[in-house]
């Protein structure tokens, strides 16, 4: 498959996606309780090439945990908004909820991602949605040949990101839920639970109904 939720490490982990092509990147790290098990996975997917970019979706630590040990092992970027992209080169255990998940982030060189950038894996083109609400620096991947959505923690298959926590907003969310409306979404690739192979923009259409009190 060309875009693949890869094996969940642990239960409340994020889903790392793997986006297949001459120049593979993945789509978020997880906790990095158990990365020499992701490692090995991404080694066997690999088969020899290398992982150039590591996309991470916003600051939270189920999803930039293992951020820094797998860019290390395979030599690859970290990439993030620049709204998020801070903390982690602080180091900000506190901003990026690693000490409510009982880890700690280490300070690490991430490059700012810009809105509308396109990331290109040979195979796929991925467009940078800017997506505030969950985090300030959230992001979403699209690419317009598949009508292909990478959220994050911006919309689910069935929900919505969280709005309760440090830098998140509201109004942000329900903003970027609005924009993401507008796109044709057929598969929906998440930051937690199932994929949506088809029908991925209904998904959207809830979360806003969800938002403003109607499901």
């Amino acid at each position: 498959m060309s875009f693949r939720i890869l094996e969940q490490t642990l239960l409340f982990d994020a889903n790392r996606i793997f986006v297949d092509g001459d120049r593979p990147l993945l789509v978020d790290a997880g906790t990095g309780f158990k990365v020499e098990d992701a490692i090995a996975e991404l080694k066997d997917l690999l088969d020899g090439r290398d992982l150039e970019r590591i996309v991470l979706t916003h600051r939270h630590f189920d999803h930039v945990g293992g951020a820094k040990r797998i860019a290390d092992e395979f030599s690859s970027e970290l990439l993030m908004a620049p709204a998020d992209a801070e903390v982690l080169r602080q180091g900000d255990s506190e901003a990026t909820l690693g000490t409510d998940f009982g880890g700690r982030i280490e300070p690490m060189e991430v490059t700012d991602l810009a809105e509308g950038e396109l990331l290109s894996t040979g195979g796929h083109e991925l467009r940078v949605i800017y997506s505030p609400g969950h985090s300030a620096g959230s992001i979403c991947l699209y690419e317009d040949s598949s009508a292909t959505l990478v959220s994050g923690d911006t919309v689910f298959v069935g929900g919505i990101g969280r709005y309760d926590m440090p830098s998140a907003s509201r109004d942000d969310l329900e903003g970027s839920l609005r924009k993401l409306s507008a796109l044709e979404v057929n598969a929906l690739y998440p930051g937690h639970g199932p994929e949506a192979k088809s029908g991925g923009g209904k998904h959207i259409i809830n979360g806003l109904r969800m938002l403003e009190g109607y499901l």
